[in-house]
């Protein structure tokens, strides 16, 4: 018997334990939610015209800048925007976006969710500027963004932003940086549901020198790929002459940085002549011609760097009879997404090492059909009329892919990425004691 207290008391001990543990478990226990966030098209500057591609009539959408915040089918495929930006619930598949002032040039991207950073690498803010950032605040509550600006003599002083809730504004290059040749933007959310879009569009007196929709990077990286660049060798009399690129370089950092170029083409890689361990300066924007020598064609870019920095290339077009110009900027690597691409017919290129990639096609009336892409550092494939979105079904590692839309109206260019991604939330309990003392 004198066992027996001390042996009740650990047993006491013990099952109190286990209690606790099992009560503390069951208030733990949590729900989760997971949804695909709305995604926000670029507005539709004055004289312009706005196509969004959507993979179903159905897909709810409502505009900025209004009273009404209820979301309405599309009724289209191919919805046709007015002045105000649209927001989309498209359901993880990302709407592509086409803009062009008739008959003088034409761009390409793709609606994103919200952006805590973009930097966008491409415009000018010279004489022969037009060029616009478009900031679309999507939230209910007001919004803070600033405006980080390097041009080729150094960082520029900051421009703080603030947009009221459920609207949009739009800042004229020449604006924020005045005189400024070569710039690079970069923006920074300080609060609200914020996506940004950049313009670049020029012309000289009553001339017009062309335009695109620059597609921005989330962050400066050591490694860049840039899928698609259009290599254009025209014809005039009897030479040929081919069509100029330039890269644009900045390396936000204080440090300079070492930078290799590596050129991916069906002619193979290579490293052109002075892009090899090249030294580029920190804290101004960097711009070096790009003369690969190659046919008419189109080739990739791997730029690696021993400090994190942005980069695109400015590229002259000329295609269907229309000359213009157009940026190709970086991409992320390639999984498996799908884009909605109604009413277009885009040229996919992809780099890496082996290429891999199968795409589902959606046709009109439910159809499907699987294409299979291989090949080695390069290869393309053109997407017929008729599909109404596509889906990478399976996609190897190390895969970068971008798409170039050519018209009468001008050239473009989207990067094969995500316009939002599945986001994960928890989904809150009711408990008695929230309403009982």
């Amino acid at each position: 018997m004198r066992f027996q207290r001390p042996t009740l008391i650990v047993l006491s001990a013990v099952a109190v334990v286990l209690a606790a543990n099992g009560l503390s478990a069951g208030l733990s226990k949590s729900e989760f939610s997971t949804n695909f966030p709305a995604v926000v098209c670029p507005p539709t500057p004055s004289k312009i015209t706005t196509a969004i591609s959507f993979p179903s009539n159905k897909t709810p959408l409502r505009k900025t800048g209004t009273k009404s915040l209820s979301f309405v089918p599309a009724q289209t495929l191919r919805y046709m925007q007015a002045k105000a930006p649209v927001i989309a619930e498209s359901q993880g598949v990302t709407p592509v976006v086409w803009q062009i002032r008739k008959g003088v040039w034409a761009g390409a991207t793709i609606c994103s969710s919200l952006q805590n950073e973009q930097w966008f690498v491409g415009g000018t803010a010279d004489v022969t500027s037009k060029g616009k950032v478009l900031i679309v605040n999507s939230g209910l509550s007001s919004a803070i963004v600033d405006l980080e600006i390097w041009n080729e003599i150094g960082v520029q002083p900051t421009k703080p932003i603030t947009l009221e809730a459920n609207s949009y504004r739009e800042f004229g290059l020449d604006s924020l940086a005045p005189g400024s040749r070569e710039i690079v933007i970069h923006a920074l959310t300080r609060s609200g549901r914020v996506t940004s879009y950049l313009l670049d569009e020029r012309g000289r007196g009553l001339k017009a020198l062309g335009g695109d929709i620059i597609n921005f990077a989330p962050k400066a990286t050591k490694e860049i790929y840039i899928p698609a660049v259009p290599h254009t060798v025209r014809k005039i009399g009897a030479k040929s002459v081919e069509l100029a690129h330039s890269l644009r370089l900045l390396v936000p950092g204080e440090l300079d940085a070492r930078v290799t170029v590596n050129v991916l083409s069906t002619d193979g890689s290579f490293i052109p002549s002075g892009f090899e361990n090249k030294i580029v300066k920190a804290g101004s924007v960097v711009s070096v011609v790009l003369s690969p020598n190659l046919p008419t064609s189109k080739f990739g870019l791997h730029i690696s760097s021993d400090q994190p920095l942005v980069a695109s290339v400015y590229s002259q077009t000329f295609a269907q009879k229309k000359a213009d110009f157009i940026w190709s900027t970086s991409a992320p690597e390639l999984t498996p997404i799908s884009l909605a691409i109604s009413g277009l017919s885009p040229q996919l290129v992809f780099i890496g090492g082996t290429i891999a990639v199968d795409i589902e096609l959606f046709l009109d009336k439910g159809k499907r059909k699987v294409v299979k892409v291989r090949g080695d550092e390069i290869a393309t494939i053109k997407i017929p009329d008729g599909i109404r979105s596509i889906t990478f079904i399976k996609v190897a590692k190390g895969i970068y892919g971008a798409g170039l839309i050519a018209t009468k109206s001008g050239y473009g260019y989207f990067p094969l990425s995500p316009g939002s991604v599945l986001a994960k939330s928890s989904v809150p309990l009711s408990n008695i004691r929230v309403i009982t003392p």
